[in-house]
């Protein structure tokens, strides 16, 4: 077999044998100089060890020959016998430089590890104990035996088959993984297995629109459960008066709330969706200015949301505009989305809706408004998906006498969403 450029000649051939004068010799030992030209090298000591040594010497200097290089590599050299657990920790090593360079954000990172490693900070109600982790279902293989395309296959159709959306980050981390251990000469680009393994193939999440009674029940019970000053009780009419993100509804500020002026010269109260919140391990749950996907948008609230947000903020008396409308009782401070679902864990077990979510609530505003207009674009812009798009829902309001605005307007029919009131059902396609 051909020698590698740069490569050590096989240890049998690093011999040395004793001439007749007690000189140790090992003479013209093929290999190969980093430049692929083929050479000898030649060396005598007076010991075994001594003519080894200088071998070794002339070898370093006849393997640069006629070449600048050093064959040296920047990058993590692995081996094909190290376990994938010293390639994901590389990984994770290049993602948090990343963060600390400003080319990663947080979240990416935060994402990125909790797909390959069990978080540190336990969660006591934890929706997903079981979900599948990298690190523990191939971090003790070695990188060649972890590098079976059907293994990893089978792998990928099992984690989809309770979670296609972790499955498909999976397999875009492991081509990461294994595209660094081919950078790192553990193996070669031809047993690089992830170019045979197609991506999983992403189910839309089925919508869980709540029907009347359900919207109904589960508020009473929040508002008969929780002290008046719970922020789930004023969170739940946000999102169903809404049907913004749990997170946009934990950064809206009193501040962005306004009543402007409709063309006709009706007033109608506004509220600025822009931003969400968040949080990541060592630092504070803070307001972040853009929304998880997608425009800033303006909705108008209906009456009931109106009169409930007035006596909210009767209640709080909040010491700045700029302060949370949903604030944690005992900081008064921002509410992480994961504190939000955990207390939602808690409460639901024994609530008309056990399997209650605070997305459920986007999927009863959308569902609602297309069911009742016959309209999907009024549904898209009040979830704000709509990008330059106008409908019906989109009117012109006056700000400050001046300028104009794009607000989306269903009042009318969110008014049919008003939780206190469990009326005679109307034309809802079912919800």
């Amino acid at each position: 077999m051909a020698l590698e450029p740069g490569e050590l000649p096989p240890k049998s051939k690093l011999i040395p044998t004793k001439r007749t004068d007690g000189t140790w010799e090992l003479d013209r030992v093929r290999h190969r100089a980093l430049n692929g030209e083929e050479v000898r090298t030649s060396a005598t000591g007076r010991t075994k060890n001594e003519c080894i040594d200088e071998w070794m010497r002339r070898f370093e200097i006849n393997n640069r020959k006629n070449t600048k290089r050093r064959r040296t590599s920047r990058r993590v050299q692995f081996s094909p016998n190290d376990n994938m657990s010293l390639v994901f920790a590389e990984l994770d090593k290049q993602w948090k430089q990343r963060v600390a360079d400003g080319t990663m954000s947080p979240d990416s990172y935060d994402n990125n590890y909790r797909m390959i490693y069990e978080t540190t900070h336990k969660v006591r109600y934890n929706p997903n104990p079981d979900a599948y982790k990298l690190e523990t279902e191939l971090g003790n293989l070695t990188i060649a035996e972890s590098a079976d395309v059907a293994d990893l296959m089978d792998y990928l159709d099992e984690v989809a088959e309770t979670s296609p959306t972790r499955a498909e980050k999976h397999h875009a981390l492991l081509r990461q993984a294994y595209r660094l251990a081919v950078q790192g000469r553990a193996i070669t680009a031809a047993a690089n297995p992830m170019p045979h393994i197609p991506k999983p193939r992403l189910v839309p999440p089925v919508p869980r629109p709540m029907d009347r009674a359900a919207q109904c029940a589960m508020f009473d019970y929040i508002d008969k459960t929780l002290s008046e000053s719970s922020y789930l009780r004023i969170l739940y009419l946000l999102l169903l008066g809404t049907g913004m993100r749990p997170g946009e509804g934990l950064a809206v500020r009193w501040s962005d709330i306004e009543v402007h002026t409709l063309d006709d010269g009706s007033k109608r109260t506004v509220l600025h969706i822009g931003a969400t919140v968040r949080w990541h391990p060592g630092v504070k749950v803070h307001r972040h200015g853009d929304r998880k996907a997608g425009n800033p948008y303006r909705v108008a609230l209906p009456v009931w949301l109106v009169a409930e947000l007035d006596a909210q903020k009767q209640r709080a008396n909040p010491a700045s505009e700029d302060v949370p409308i949903v604030a944690s009782a005992r900081s008064g401070s921002w509410v992480s989305v994961q504190t939000a679902r955990q207390l939602v864990f808690r409460v639901r077990r024994d609530s008309p809706a056990p399997g209650f979510r605070l997305s459920d609530l986007r999927d009863t505003v959308a569902t609602f408004l297309a069911a009742v207009t016959k309209d999907d674009e009024r549904a898209s812009a009040q979830l704000g998906h709509t990008d330059g798009k106008q409908s019906m829902a989109q009117r012109h309001y006056i700000d400050g006498g001046v300028k104009r605005m794009m607000v989306v307007d269903n009042t009318a029919e969110l008014e049919m969403l008003n939780p206190l009131v469990l009326g005679a059902d109307r034309e809802s396609g079912g919800i």
